[in-house]
């Protein structure tokens, strides 16, 4: 690069443009267009009658946004000075707003662009302010270079230039791409040995005439590091520290690298177990730097209750009582009631990470369950013991075994059931979160084969399921929700499958509208033989009125069916509705209120009123 001539201007500030450019409260959304280059807006209640708009030709929308957000001489400003009570007022401030556009074009590597100002009288008397803005050629980076203090140049994880940093070639030399660059300099040191690695300076020289810019960082590396041991401080004393340190991804022998302690503080936040995590680097023994892990525990144990209640299922309650850390290293068992008047059942559950390897978990479960509802008469005690691995960052699979006594009573009269499960679990789940979730999907793929006895005689079917749900956040208060299932049992009857293996469809977690389970096959006096496939679909738009108010509408629609596979002769059922929800800590609180869009005579009734905890799906 040629050597700077008159016309090249020196840059030494440390480029916090953005701040400014945030410093002013955005309006864009009040807006009004003028013309096809320019805004005005509307006249103050009081001060000097005047408008005002930014006018220019090719200008892109986002830094038409960030002109206009820049200007503090606006009549529609609600929190910035009062408007001007005099001609002299109106055009000094409009000159100092002029430099502030003026900053805004060099922060976007505008350099050689120009604003200048006119106010006029408009008709009617009142005035105009009018800033015209010309871009010019905008200023791409020549040269991306970084000098060390302490080192002579690069290596050693000491990046040397903007490549190393995945600076792509004529980029703009912005103010947010210098800065960002400089912090990825910063973190590519602190994660390749250097803790301590701080910036010292910063230069930008541009020159004008050939619209080029030269970035130097001028650094201090600091000694190079190797991680130590890892030390653990812990007054409660609850968790195993052998535990504590398998979580740990910090290695005692390899390179510093700071993206370790972040993980490990996000492994150790994973468990649940503790309220305060603190990871620091002890005193260096020479070029080794020993890790200190402080912990504060949460208490063990938690209480939970909750309650629901639909015109379809009745009312019901439901606690339980977890130990978390029950054996210190993040055992957690759980026990729980639910009594409703379709279901009472007693569970225990029994989580155990880190099981065998670090990314996997035995799991074991245990119910006892009487059911009693218009499908079927139900008593059944079940066991299972299952491995669950992660299998990436959104990927969970699971394989197990379960072994279950069964006593079903329906319309196929009294059967025993005596079932060995092997089932098979592959979810992904990329969503913001677990109660009301804005973004993402979920998916669920789930088979289990069966192998055991009906009445003393051998019985062998197979239960696939699938299921999908998706998540669109099109504004900060709108959410599209949308759900897909699907399922088939490859079996030689109905009667061959306990009646709460069977598919069915209708109800407040499947499709709204109609009674519990009645969406599908009934029996002569109109209750639900369940079935061997089943289809459903949902729609919801999820409307946030306030931070703990909402509301919804949706459309629910679905079918089970006798056969193995979906019968489109008869058409899927459908219902609609509207919900409010009331948004606590712990997850939305919902009240649906739903109608049969193919209403059965004497069979559905014209609405059905659902109230539960979290979102129907």
């Amino acid at each position: 690069m040629k050597s700077p001539s008159p016309r090249t201007a020196i840059f030494l500030a440390a480029l916090a443009l953005p701040a400014l450019m945030l410093a002013v409260p955005v309006r864009a959304a009040e807006a009004e267009a003028n013309g096809a280059n320019g805004f005005s807006w509307e006249r103050p209640a009081n001060g000097l009658d005047f408008s005002s708009r930014v006018t220019g030709r090719r200008i892109p929308d986002y830094l038409r946004d960030l002109l206009e957000n820049a200007r503090e001489l606006r009549p529609d400003a609600e929190d910035g000075p009062p408007p001007p009570a005099t001609l002299a007022q109106l055009r000094r401030r409009a000159q100092e707003d002029e430099k502030r556009l003026q900053e805004v074009l060099k922060s976007e590597a505008y350099y050689s662009g120009r604003v200048t100002t006119s106010v006029r009288q408009a008709q009617g008397g009142a005035f105009e302010v009018v800033y015209f803005v010309s871009l010019g050629t905008r200023t791409m980076i020549d040269r991306f270079d970084i000098t060390y203090s302490d080192y002579p140049g690069g290596g050693d994880g000491r990046p040397a230039t903007g490549a190393e940093l995945d600076l792509v070639p004529n980029r703009a030399a912005t103010a947010d791409r210098v800065i960002d660059l400089t912090q990825k300099a910063l973190n590519t040191l602190h994660n390749n040995g250097y803790p301590e690695a701080k910036l010292d300076r910063r230069r930008v020289v541009i020159d004008i005439s050939s619209h080029q810019g030269r970035v130097t960082l001028y650094m201090t590396a600091g000694p190079r590091f190797v991680f130590g041991e890892t030390r653990i401080g812990n007054p409660e004393g609850r968790t195993d520290p052998s535990y504590v340190r398998s979580l740990a991804t910090m290695r005692e022998g390899a390179i510093y690298d700071r993206s370790e302690v972040d993980r490990t503080v996000e492994a150790l936040r994973g468990t649940g177990l503790f309220s305060g995590i603190s990871v620091t680097s002890a005193e260096a023994e020479g070029d080794v730097l020993p890790q200190q892990i402080e912990l504060s525990e949460r208490a063990p144990r938690t209480v939970r209750l909750g309650a629901k209640w639909s015109s379809s299922e009745g009312a019901g309650v439901q606690g339980s009582w977890e130990h978390r850390n029950l054996f210190g290293q993040a055992e957690r068992l759980t026990l729980g009631l639910s009594i409703a008047q379709i279901e009472q059942s007693a569970t225990a559950d029994f989580r155990k990470p880190n099981f065998l390897r670090p990314d996997q978990s035995l799991l074991a479960s245990a119910e006892i369950v009487h059911e009693e509802n218009d499908a079927y008469t139900e008593n059944r005690i079940k066991a299972g013991v299952s491995l669950e691995r992660s299998l990436g960052r959104w990927w969970t699979g699971s394989l197990g075994a379960t072994f279950q006594v069964t006593e079903t009573e329906d319309i196929n009269g009294r059967i025993a059931y005596q079932l060995i499960g092997i089932p098979l679990l592959l979810r992904y789940d990329n969503t913001d979160d677990v109660f009301d979730p804005r973004e993402g999907l979920r998916a669920t793929l789930a088979g289990t084969p069966y192998f055991g006895a009906s009445d003393q005689s051998a019985t062998t079917f197979t239960r696939l399921e699938a299921a999908v749900s998706t998540y669109l956040g099109l504004t900060d208060e709108l959410v599209l929700a949308l759900r897909g299932r699907y399922g088939l049992i490859a079996a030689n009857d109905t009667a061959d499958v306990p009646g709460s293996t069977r598919f069915y469809a209708g109800g407040g977690g499947s499709v709204r509208g109609y009674g519990h389970q009645k969406a599908g096959p009934l029996d002569a006096k109109g209750d639900p033989v369940g079935g061997r496939s089943v289809l459903e679909a949902s729609a919801e738009a999820r409307y946030r009125f306030t931070e703990t108010i909402g509301g919804v509408v949706f459309i629910d629609g679905g079918q089970t069916f006798s056969t193995l596979e979906p019968s489109f002769s008869d058409p899927l059922l459908w219902g609609a509705g509207l919900g409010i929800r009331y948004y606590t800590p712990i997850g939305p609180v919902r009240l649906d209120v739903a109608t049969p869009l193919n209403r059965r005579k004497n069979v559905d009734d014209t609405f059905q009123i659902y109230v539960s905890l979290g979102q129907a799906f």
